[in-house]
């Protein structure tokens, strides 16, 4: 495969040698006189990759809420699931239900899907039923 070199993209620019057009402080007068009808607004500069960047990151993430709860009951049911397999075992880590406990007191995200904040309802449910069932307060 032969990979051709290609000329770098470059930032567009703008004139800034000071020049500016002799009429154009006539016709700024003429419009706040109201003589002349104003001239539409300018295209606005183009923006650098970097603002680009920034501007796309202010943007909220519709489902980055969802993702988040989401990831929060997959962590629970994981915790739960190792407290099943330690009683089994008849050794539960002390750790395991501190990190258990912990999980549950952090806030939940707000979520806009009803099926999805009914399963995360039960799955709060599950975790201060096994909590209280082990004497650990939530």
């Amino acid at each position: 495969m032969r990979i051709e070199w290609t000329q770098p993209l470059r930032r567009a620019t703008t004139r800034r040698d000071g020049k500016t057009d002799p009429a154009s402080g006539e016709k700024f007068a003429a419009a706040l006189s109201g003589e002349q009808a104003a001239a539409p607004p300018s295209a606005p500069p183009p923006l650098s990759p970097v603002e680009l960047l920034l501007s796309v990151q202010e943007v909220p993430d519709a489902l980055a809420g969802r993702r988040r709860a989401v990831q929060r009951g997959n962590s629970l049911l994981d915790r739960l699931e190792e407290l099943r397999l330690g009683l089994l075992a008849g050794i539960i880590p002390r750790e395991r239900l501190s990190e258990l406990a912990r999980l549950a007191r952090t806030a939940r995200e707000t979520v806009d899907d009803p099926h999805l904040a009914a399963l995360l309802d039960e799955i709060d449910l599950r975790v201060a039923v096994e909590l209280a069932k082990l004497d650990i307060a939530v």
